[in-house]
């Protein structure tokens, strides 16, 4: 069932996609609000949030992009991808991404691995589902740790009946 990202219940368990992180970080004009006010009950304790080490791998690298493409003037993050792999000290030209990660670290969310058994459980799911590996892998972390709540962007999760999704 897709639901509002305001109506999750107070004291909910709720996996944290990428891109919500990213609307809020990014201060994405259409969903920054919606995104900011989770945040920012999630710090004062209303929600119990829960995300992946690969949810952060994903954060992380479209942070990186957009800092460089900033950072050195650049047209596209496919171009900064580029100016990056052919120049790779250009990464530490950057510093706010790096600054984001500590602030991320400070939520009180739990990051939860990504093991062999999850791994395996994703396949399945990719399988079943037909998702995407990566899509695949967070509903294999969610089921993994029990949480039935999804706070996501992504229409490709619409389709499952078994786990509640809140979009911004």
């Amino acid at each position: 069932m897709i639901n509002p990202l305001e109506a999750l219940p107070l004291s909910s368990e709720v996996f944290i996609d990428a891109n919500i992180f990213l609307y809020h970080i990014m201060r994405r004009p259409k969903f920054f609000l919606p995104c900011h006010e989770f945040f920012t009950a999630i710090e004062s304790g209303a929600y119990n949030g829960f995300t992946s080490t690969l949810v952060l791998n994903e954060v992380l690298h479209k942070l990186i992009l957009a800092e460089a493409t900033n950072t050195y003037g650049l047209r596209s993050e496919h171009d900064a991808a580029n100016v990056l792999k052919q120049d790779p000290a250009k990464i530490r030209g950057l510093s706010q991404v790096w600054k984001t990660y500590s602030d991320i670290k400070e939520y009180p969310i739990i990051i939860c691995s990504c093991d062999e058994s999850v791994i395996d459980m994703a396949v399945d799911l990719s399988n079943k589902y037909g998702l995407l590996i990566s899509d695949a892998t967070h509903l294999a972390v969610i089921k993994s740790e029990g949480i039935s709540n999804f706070a996501t962007n992504d229409a490709d999760f619409q389709r499952l009946n078994e786990i509640e999704i809140y979009k911004p």
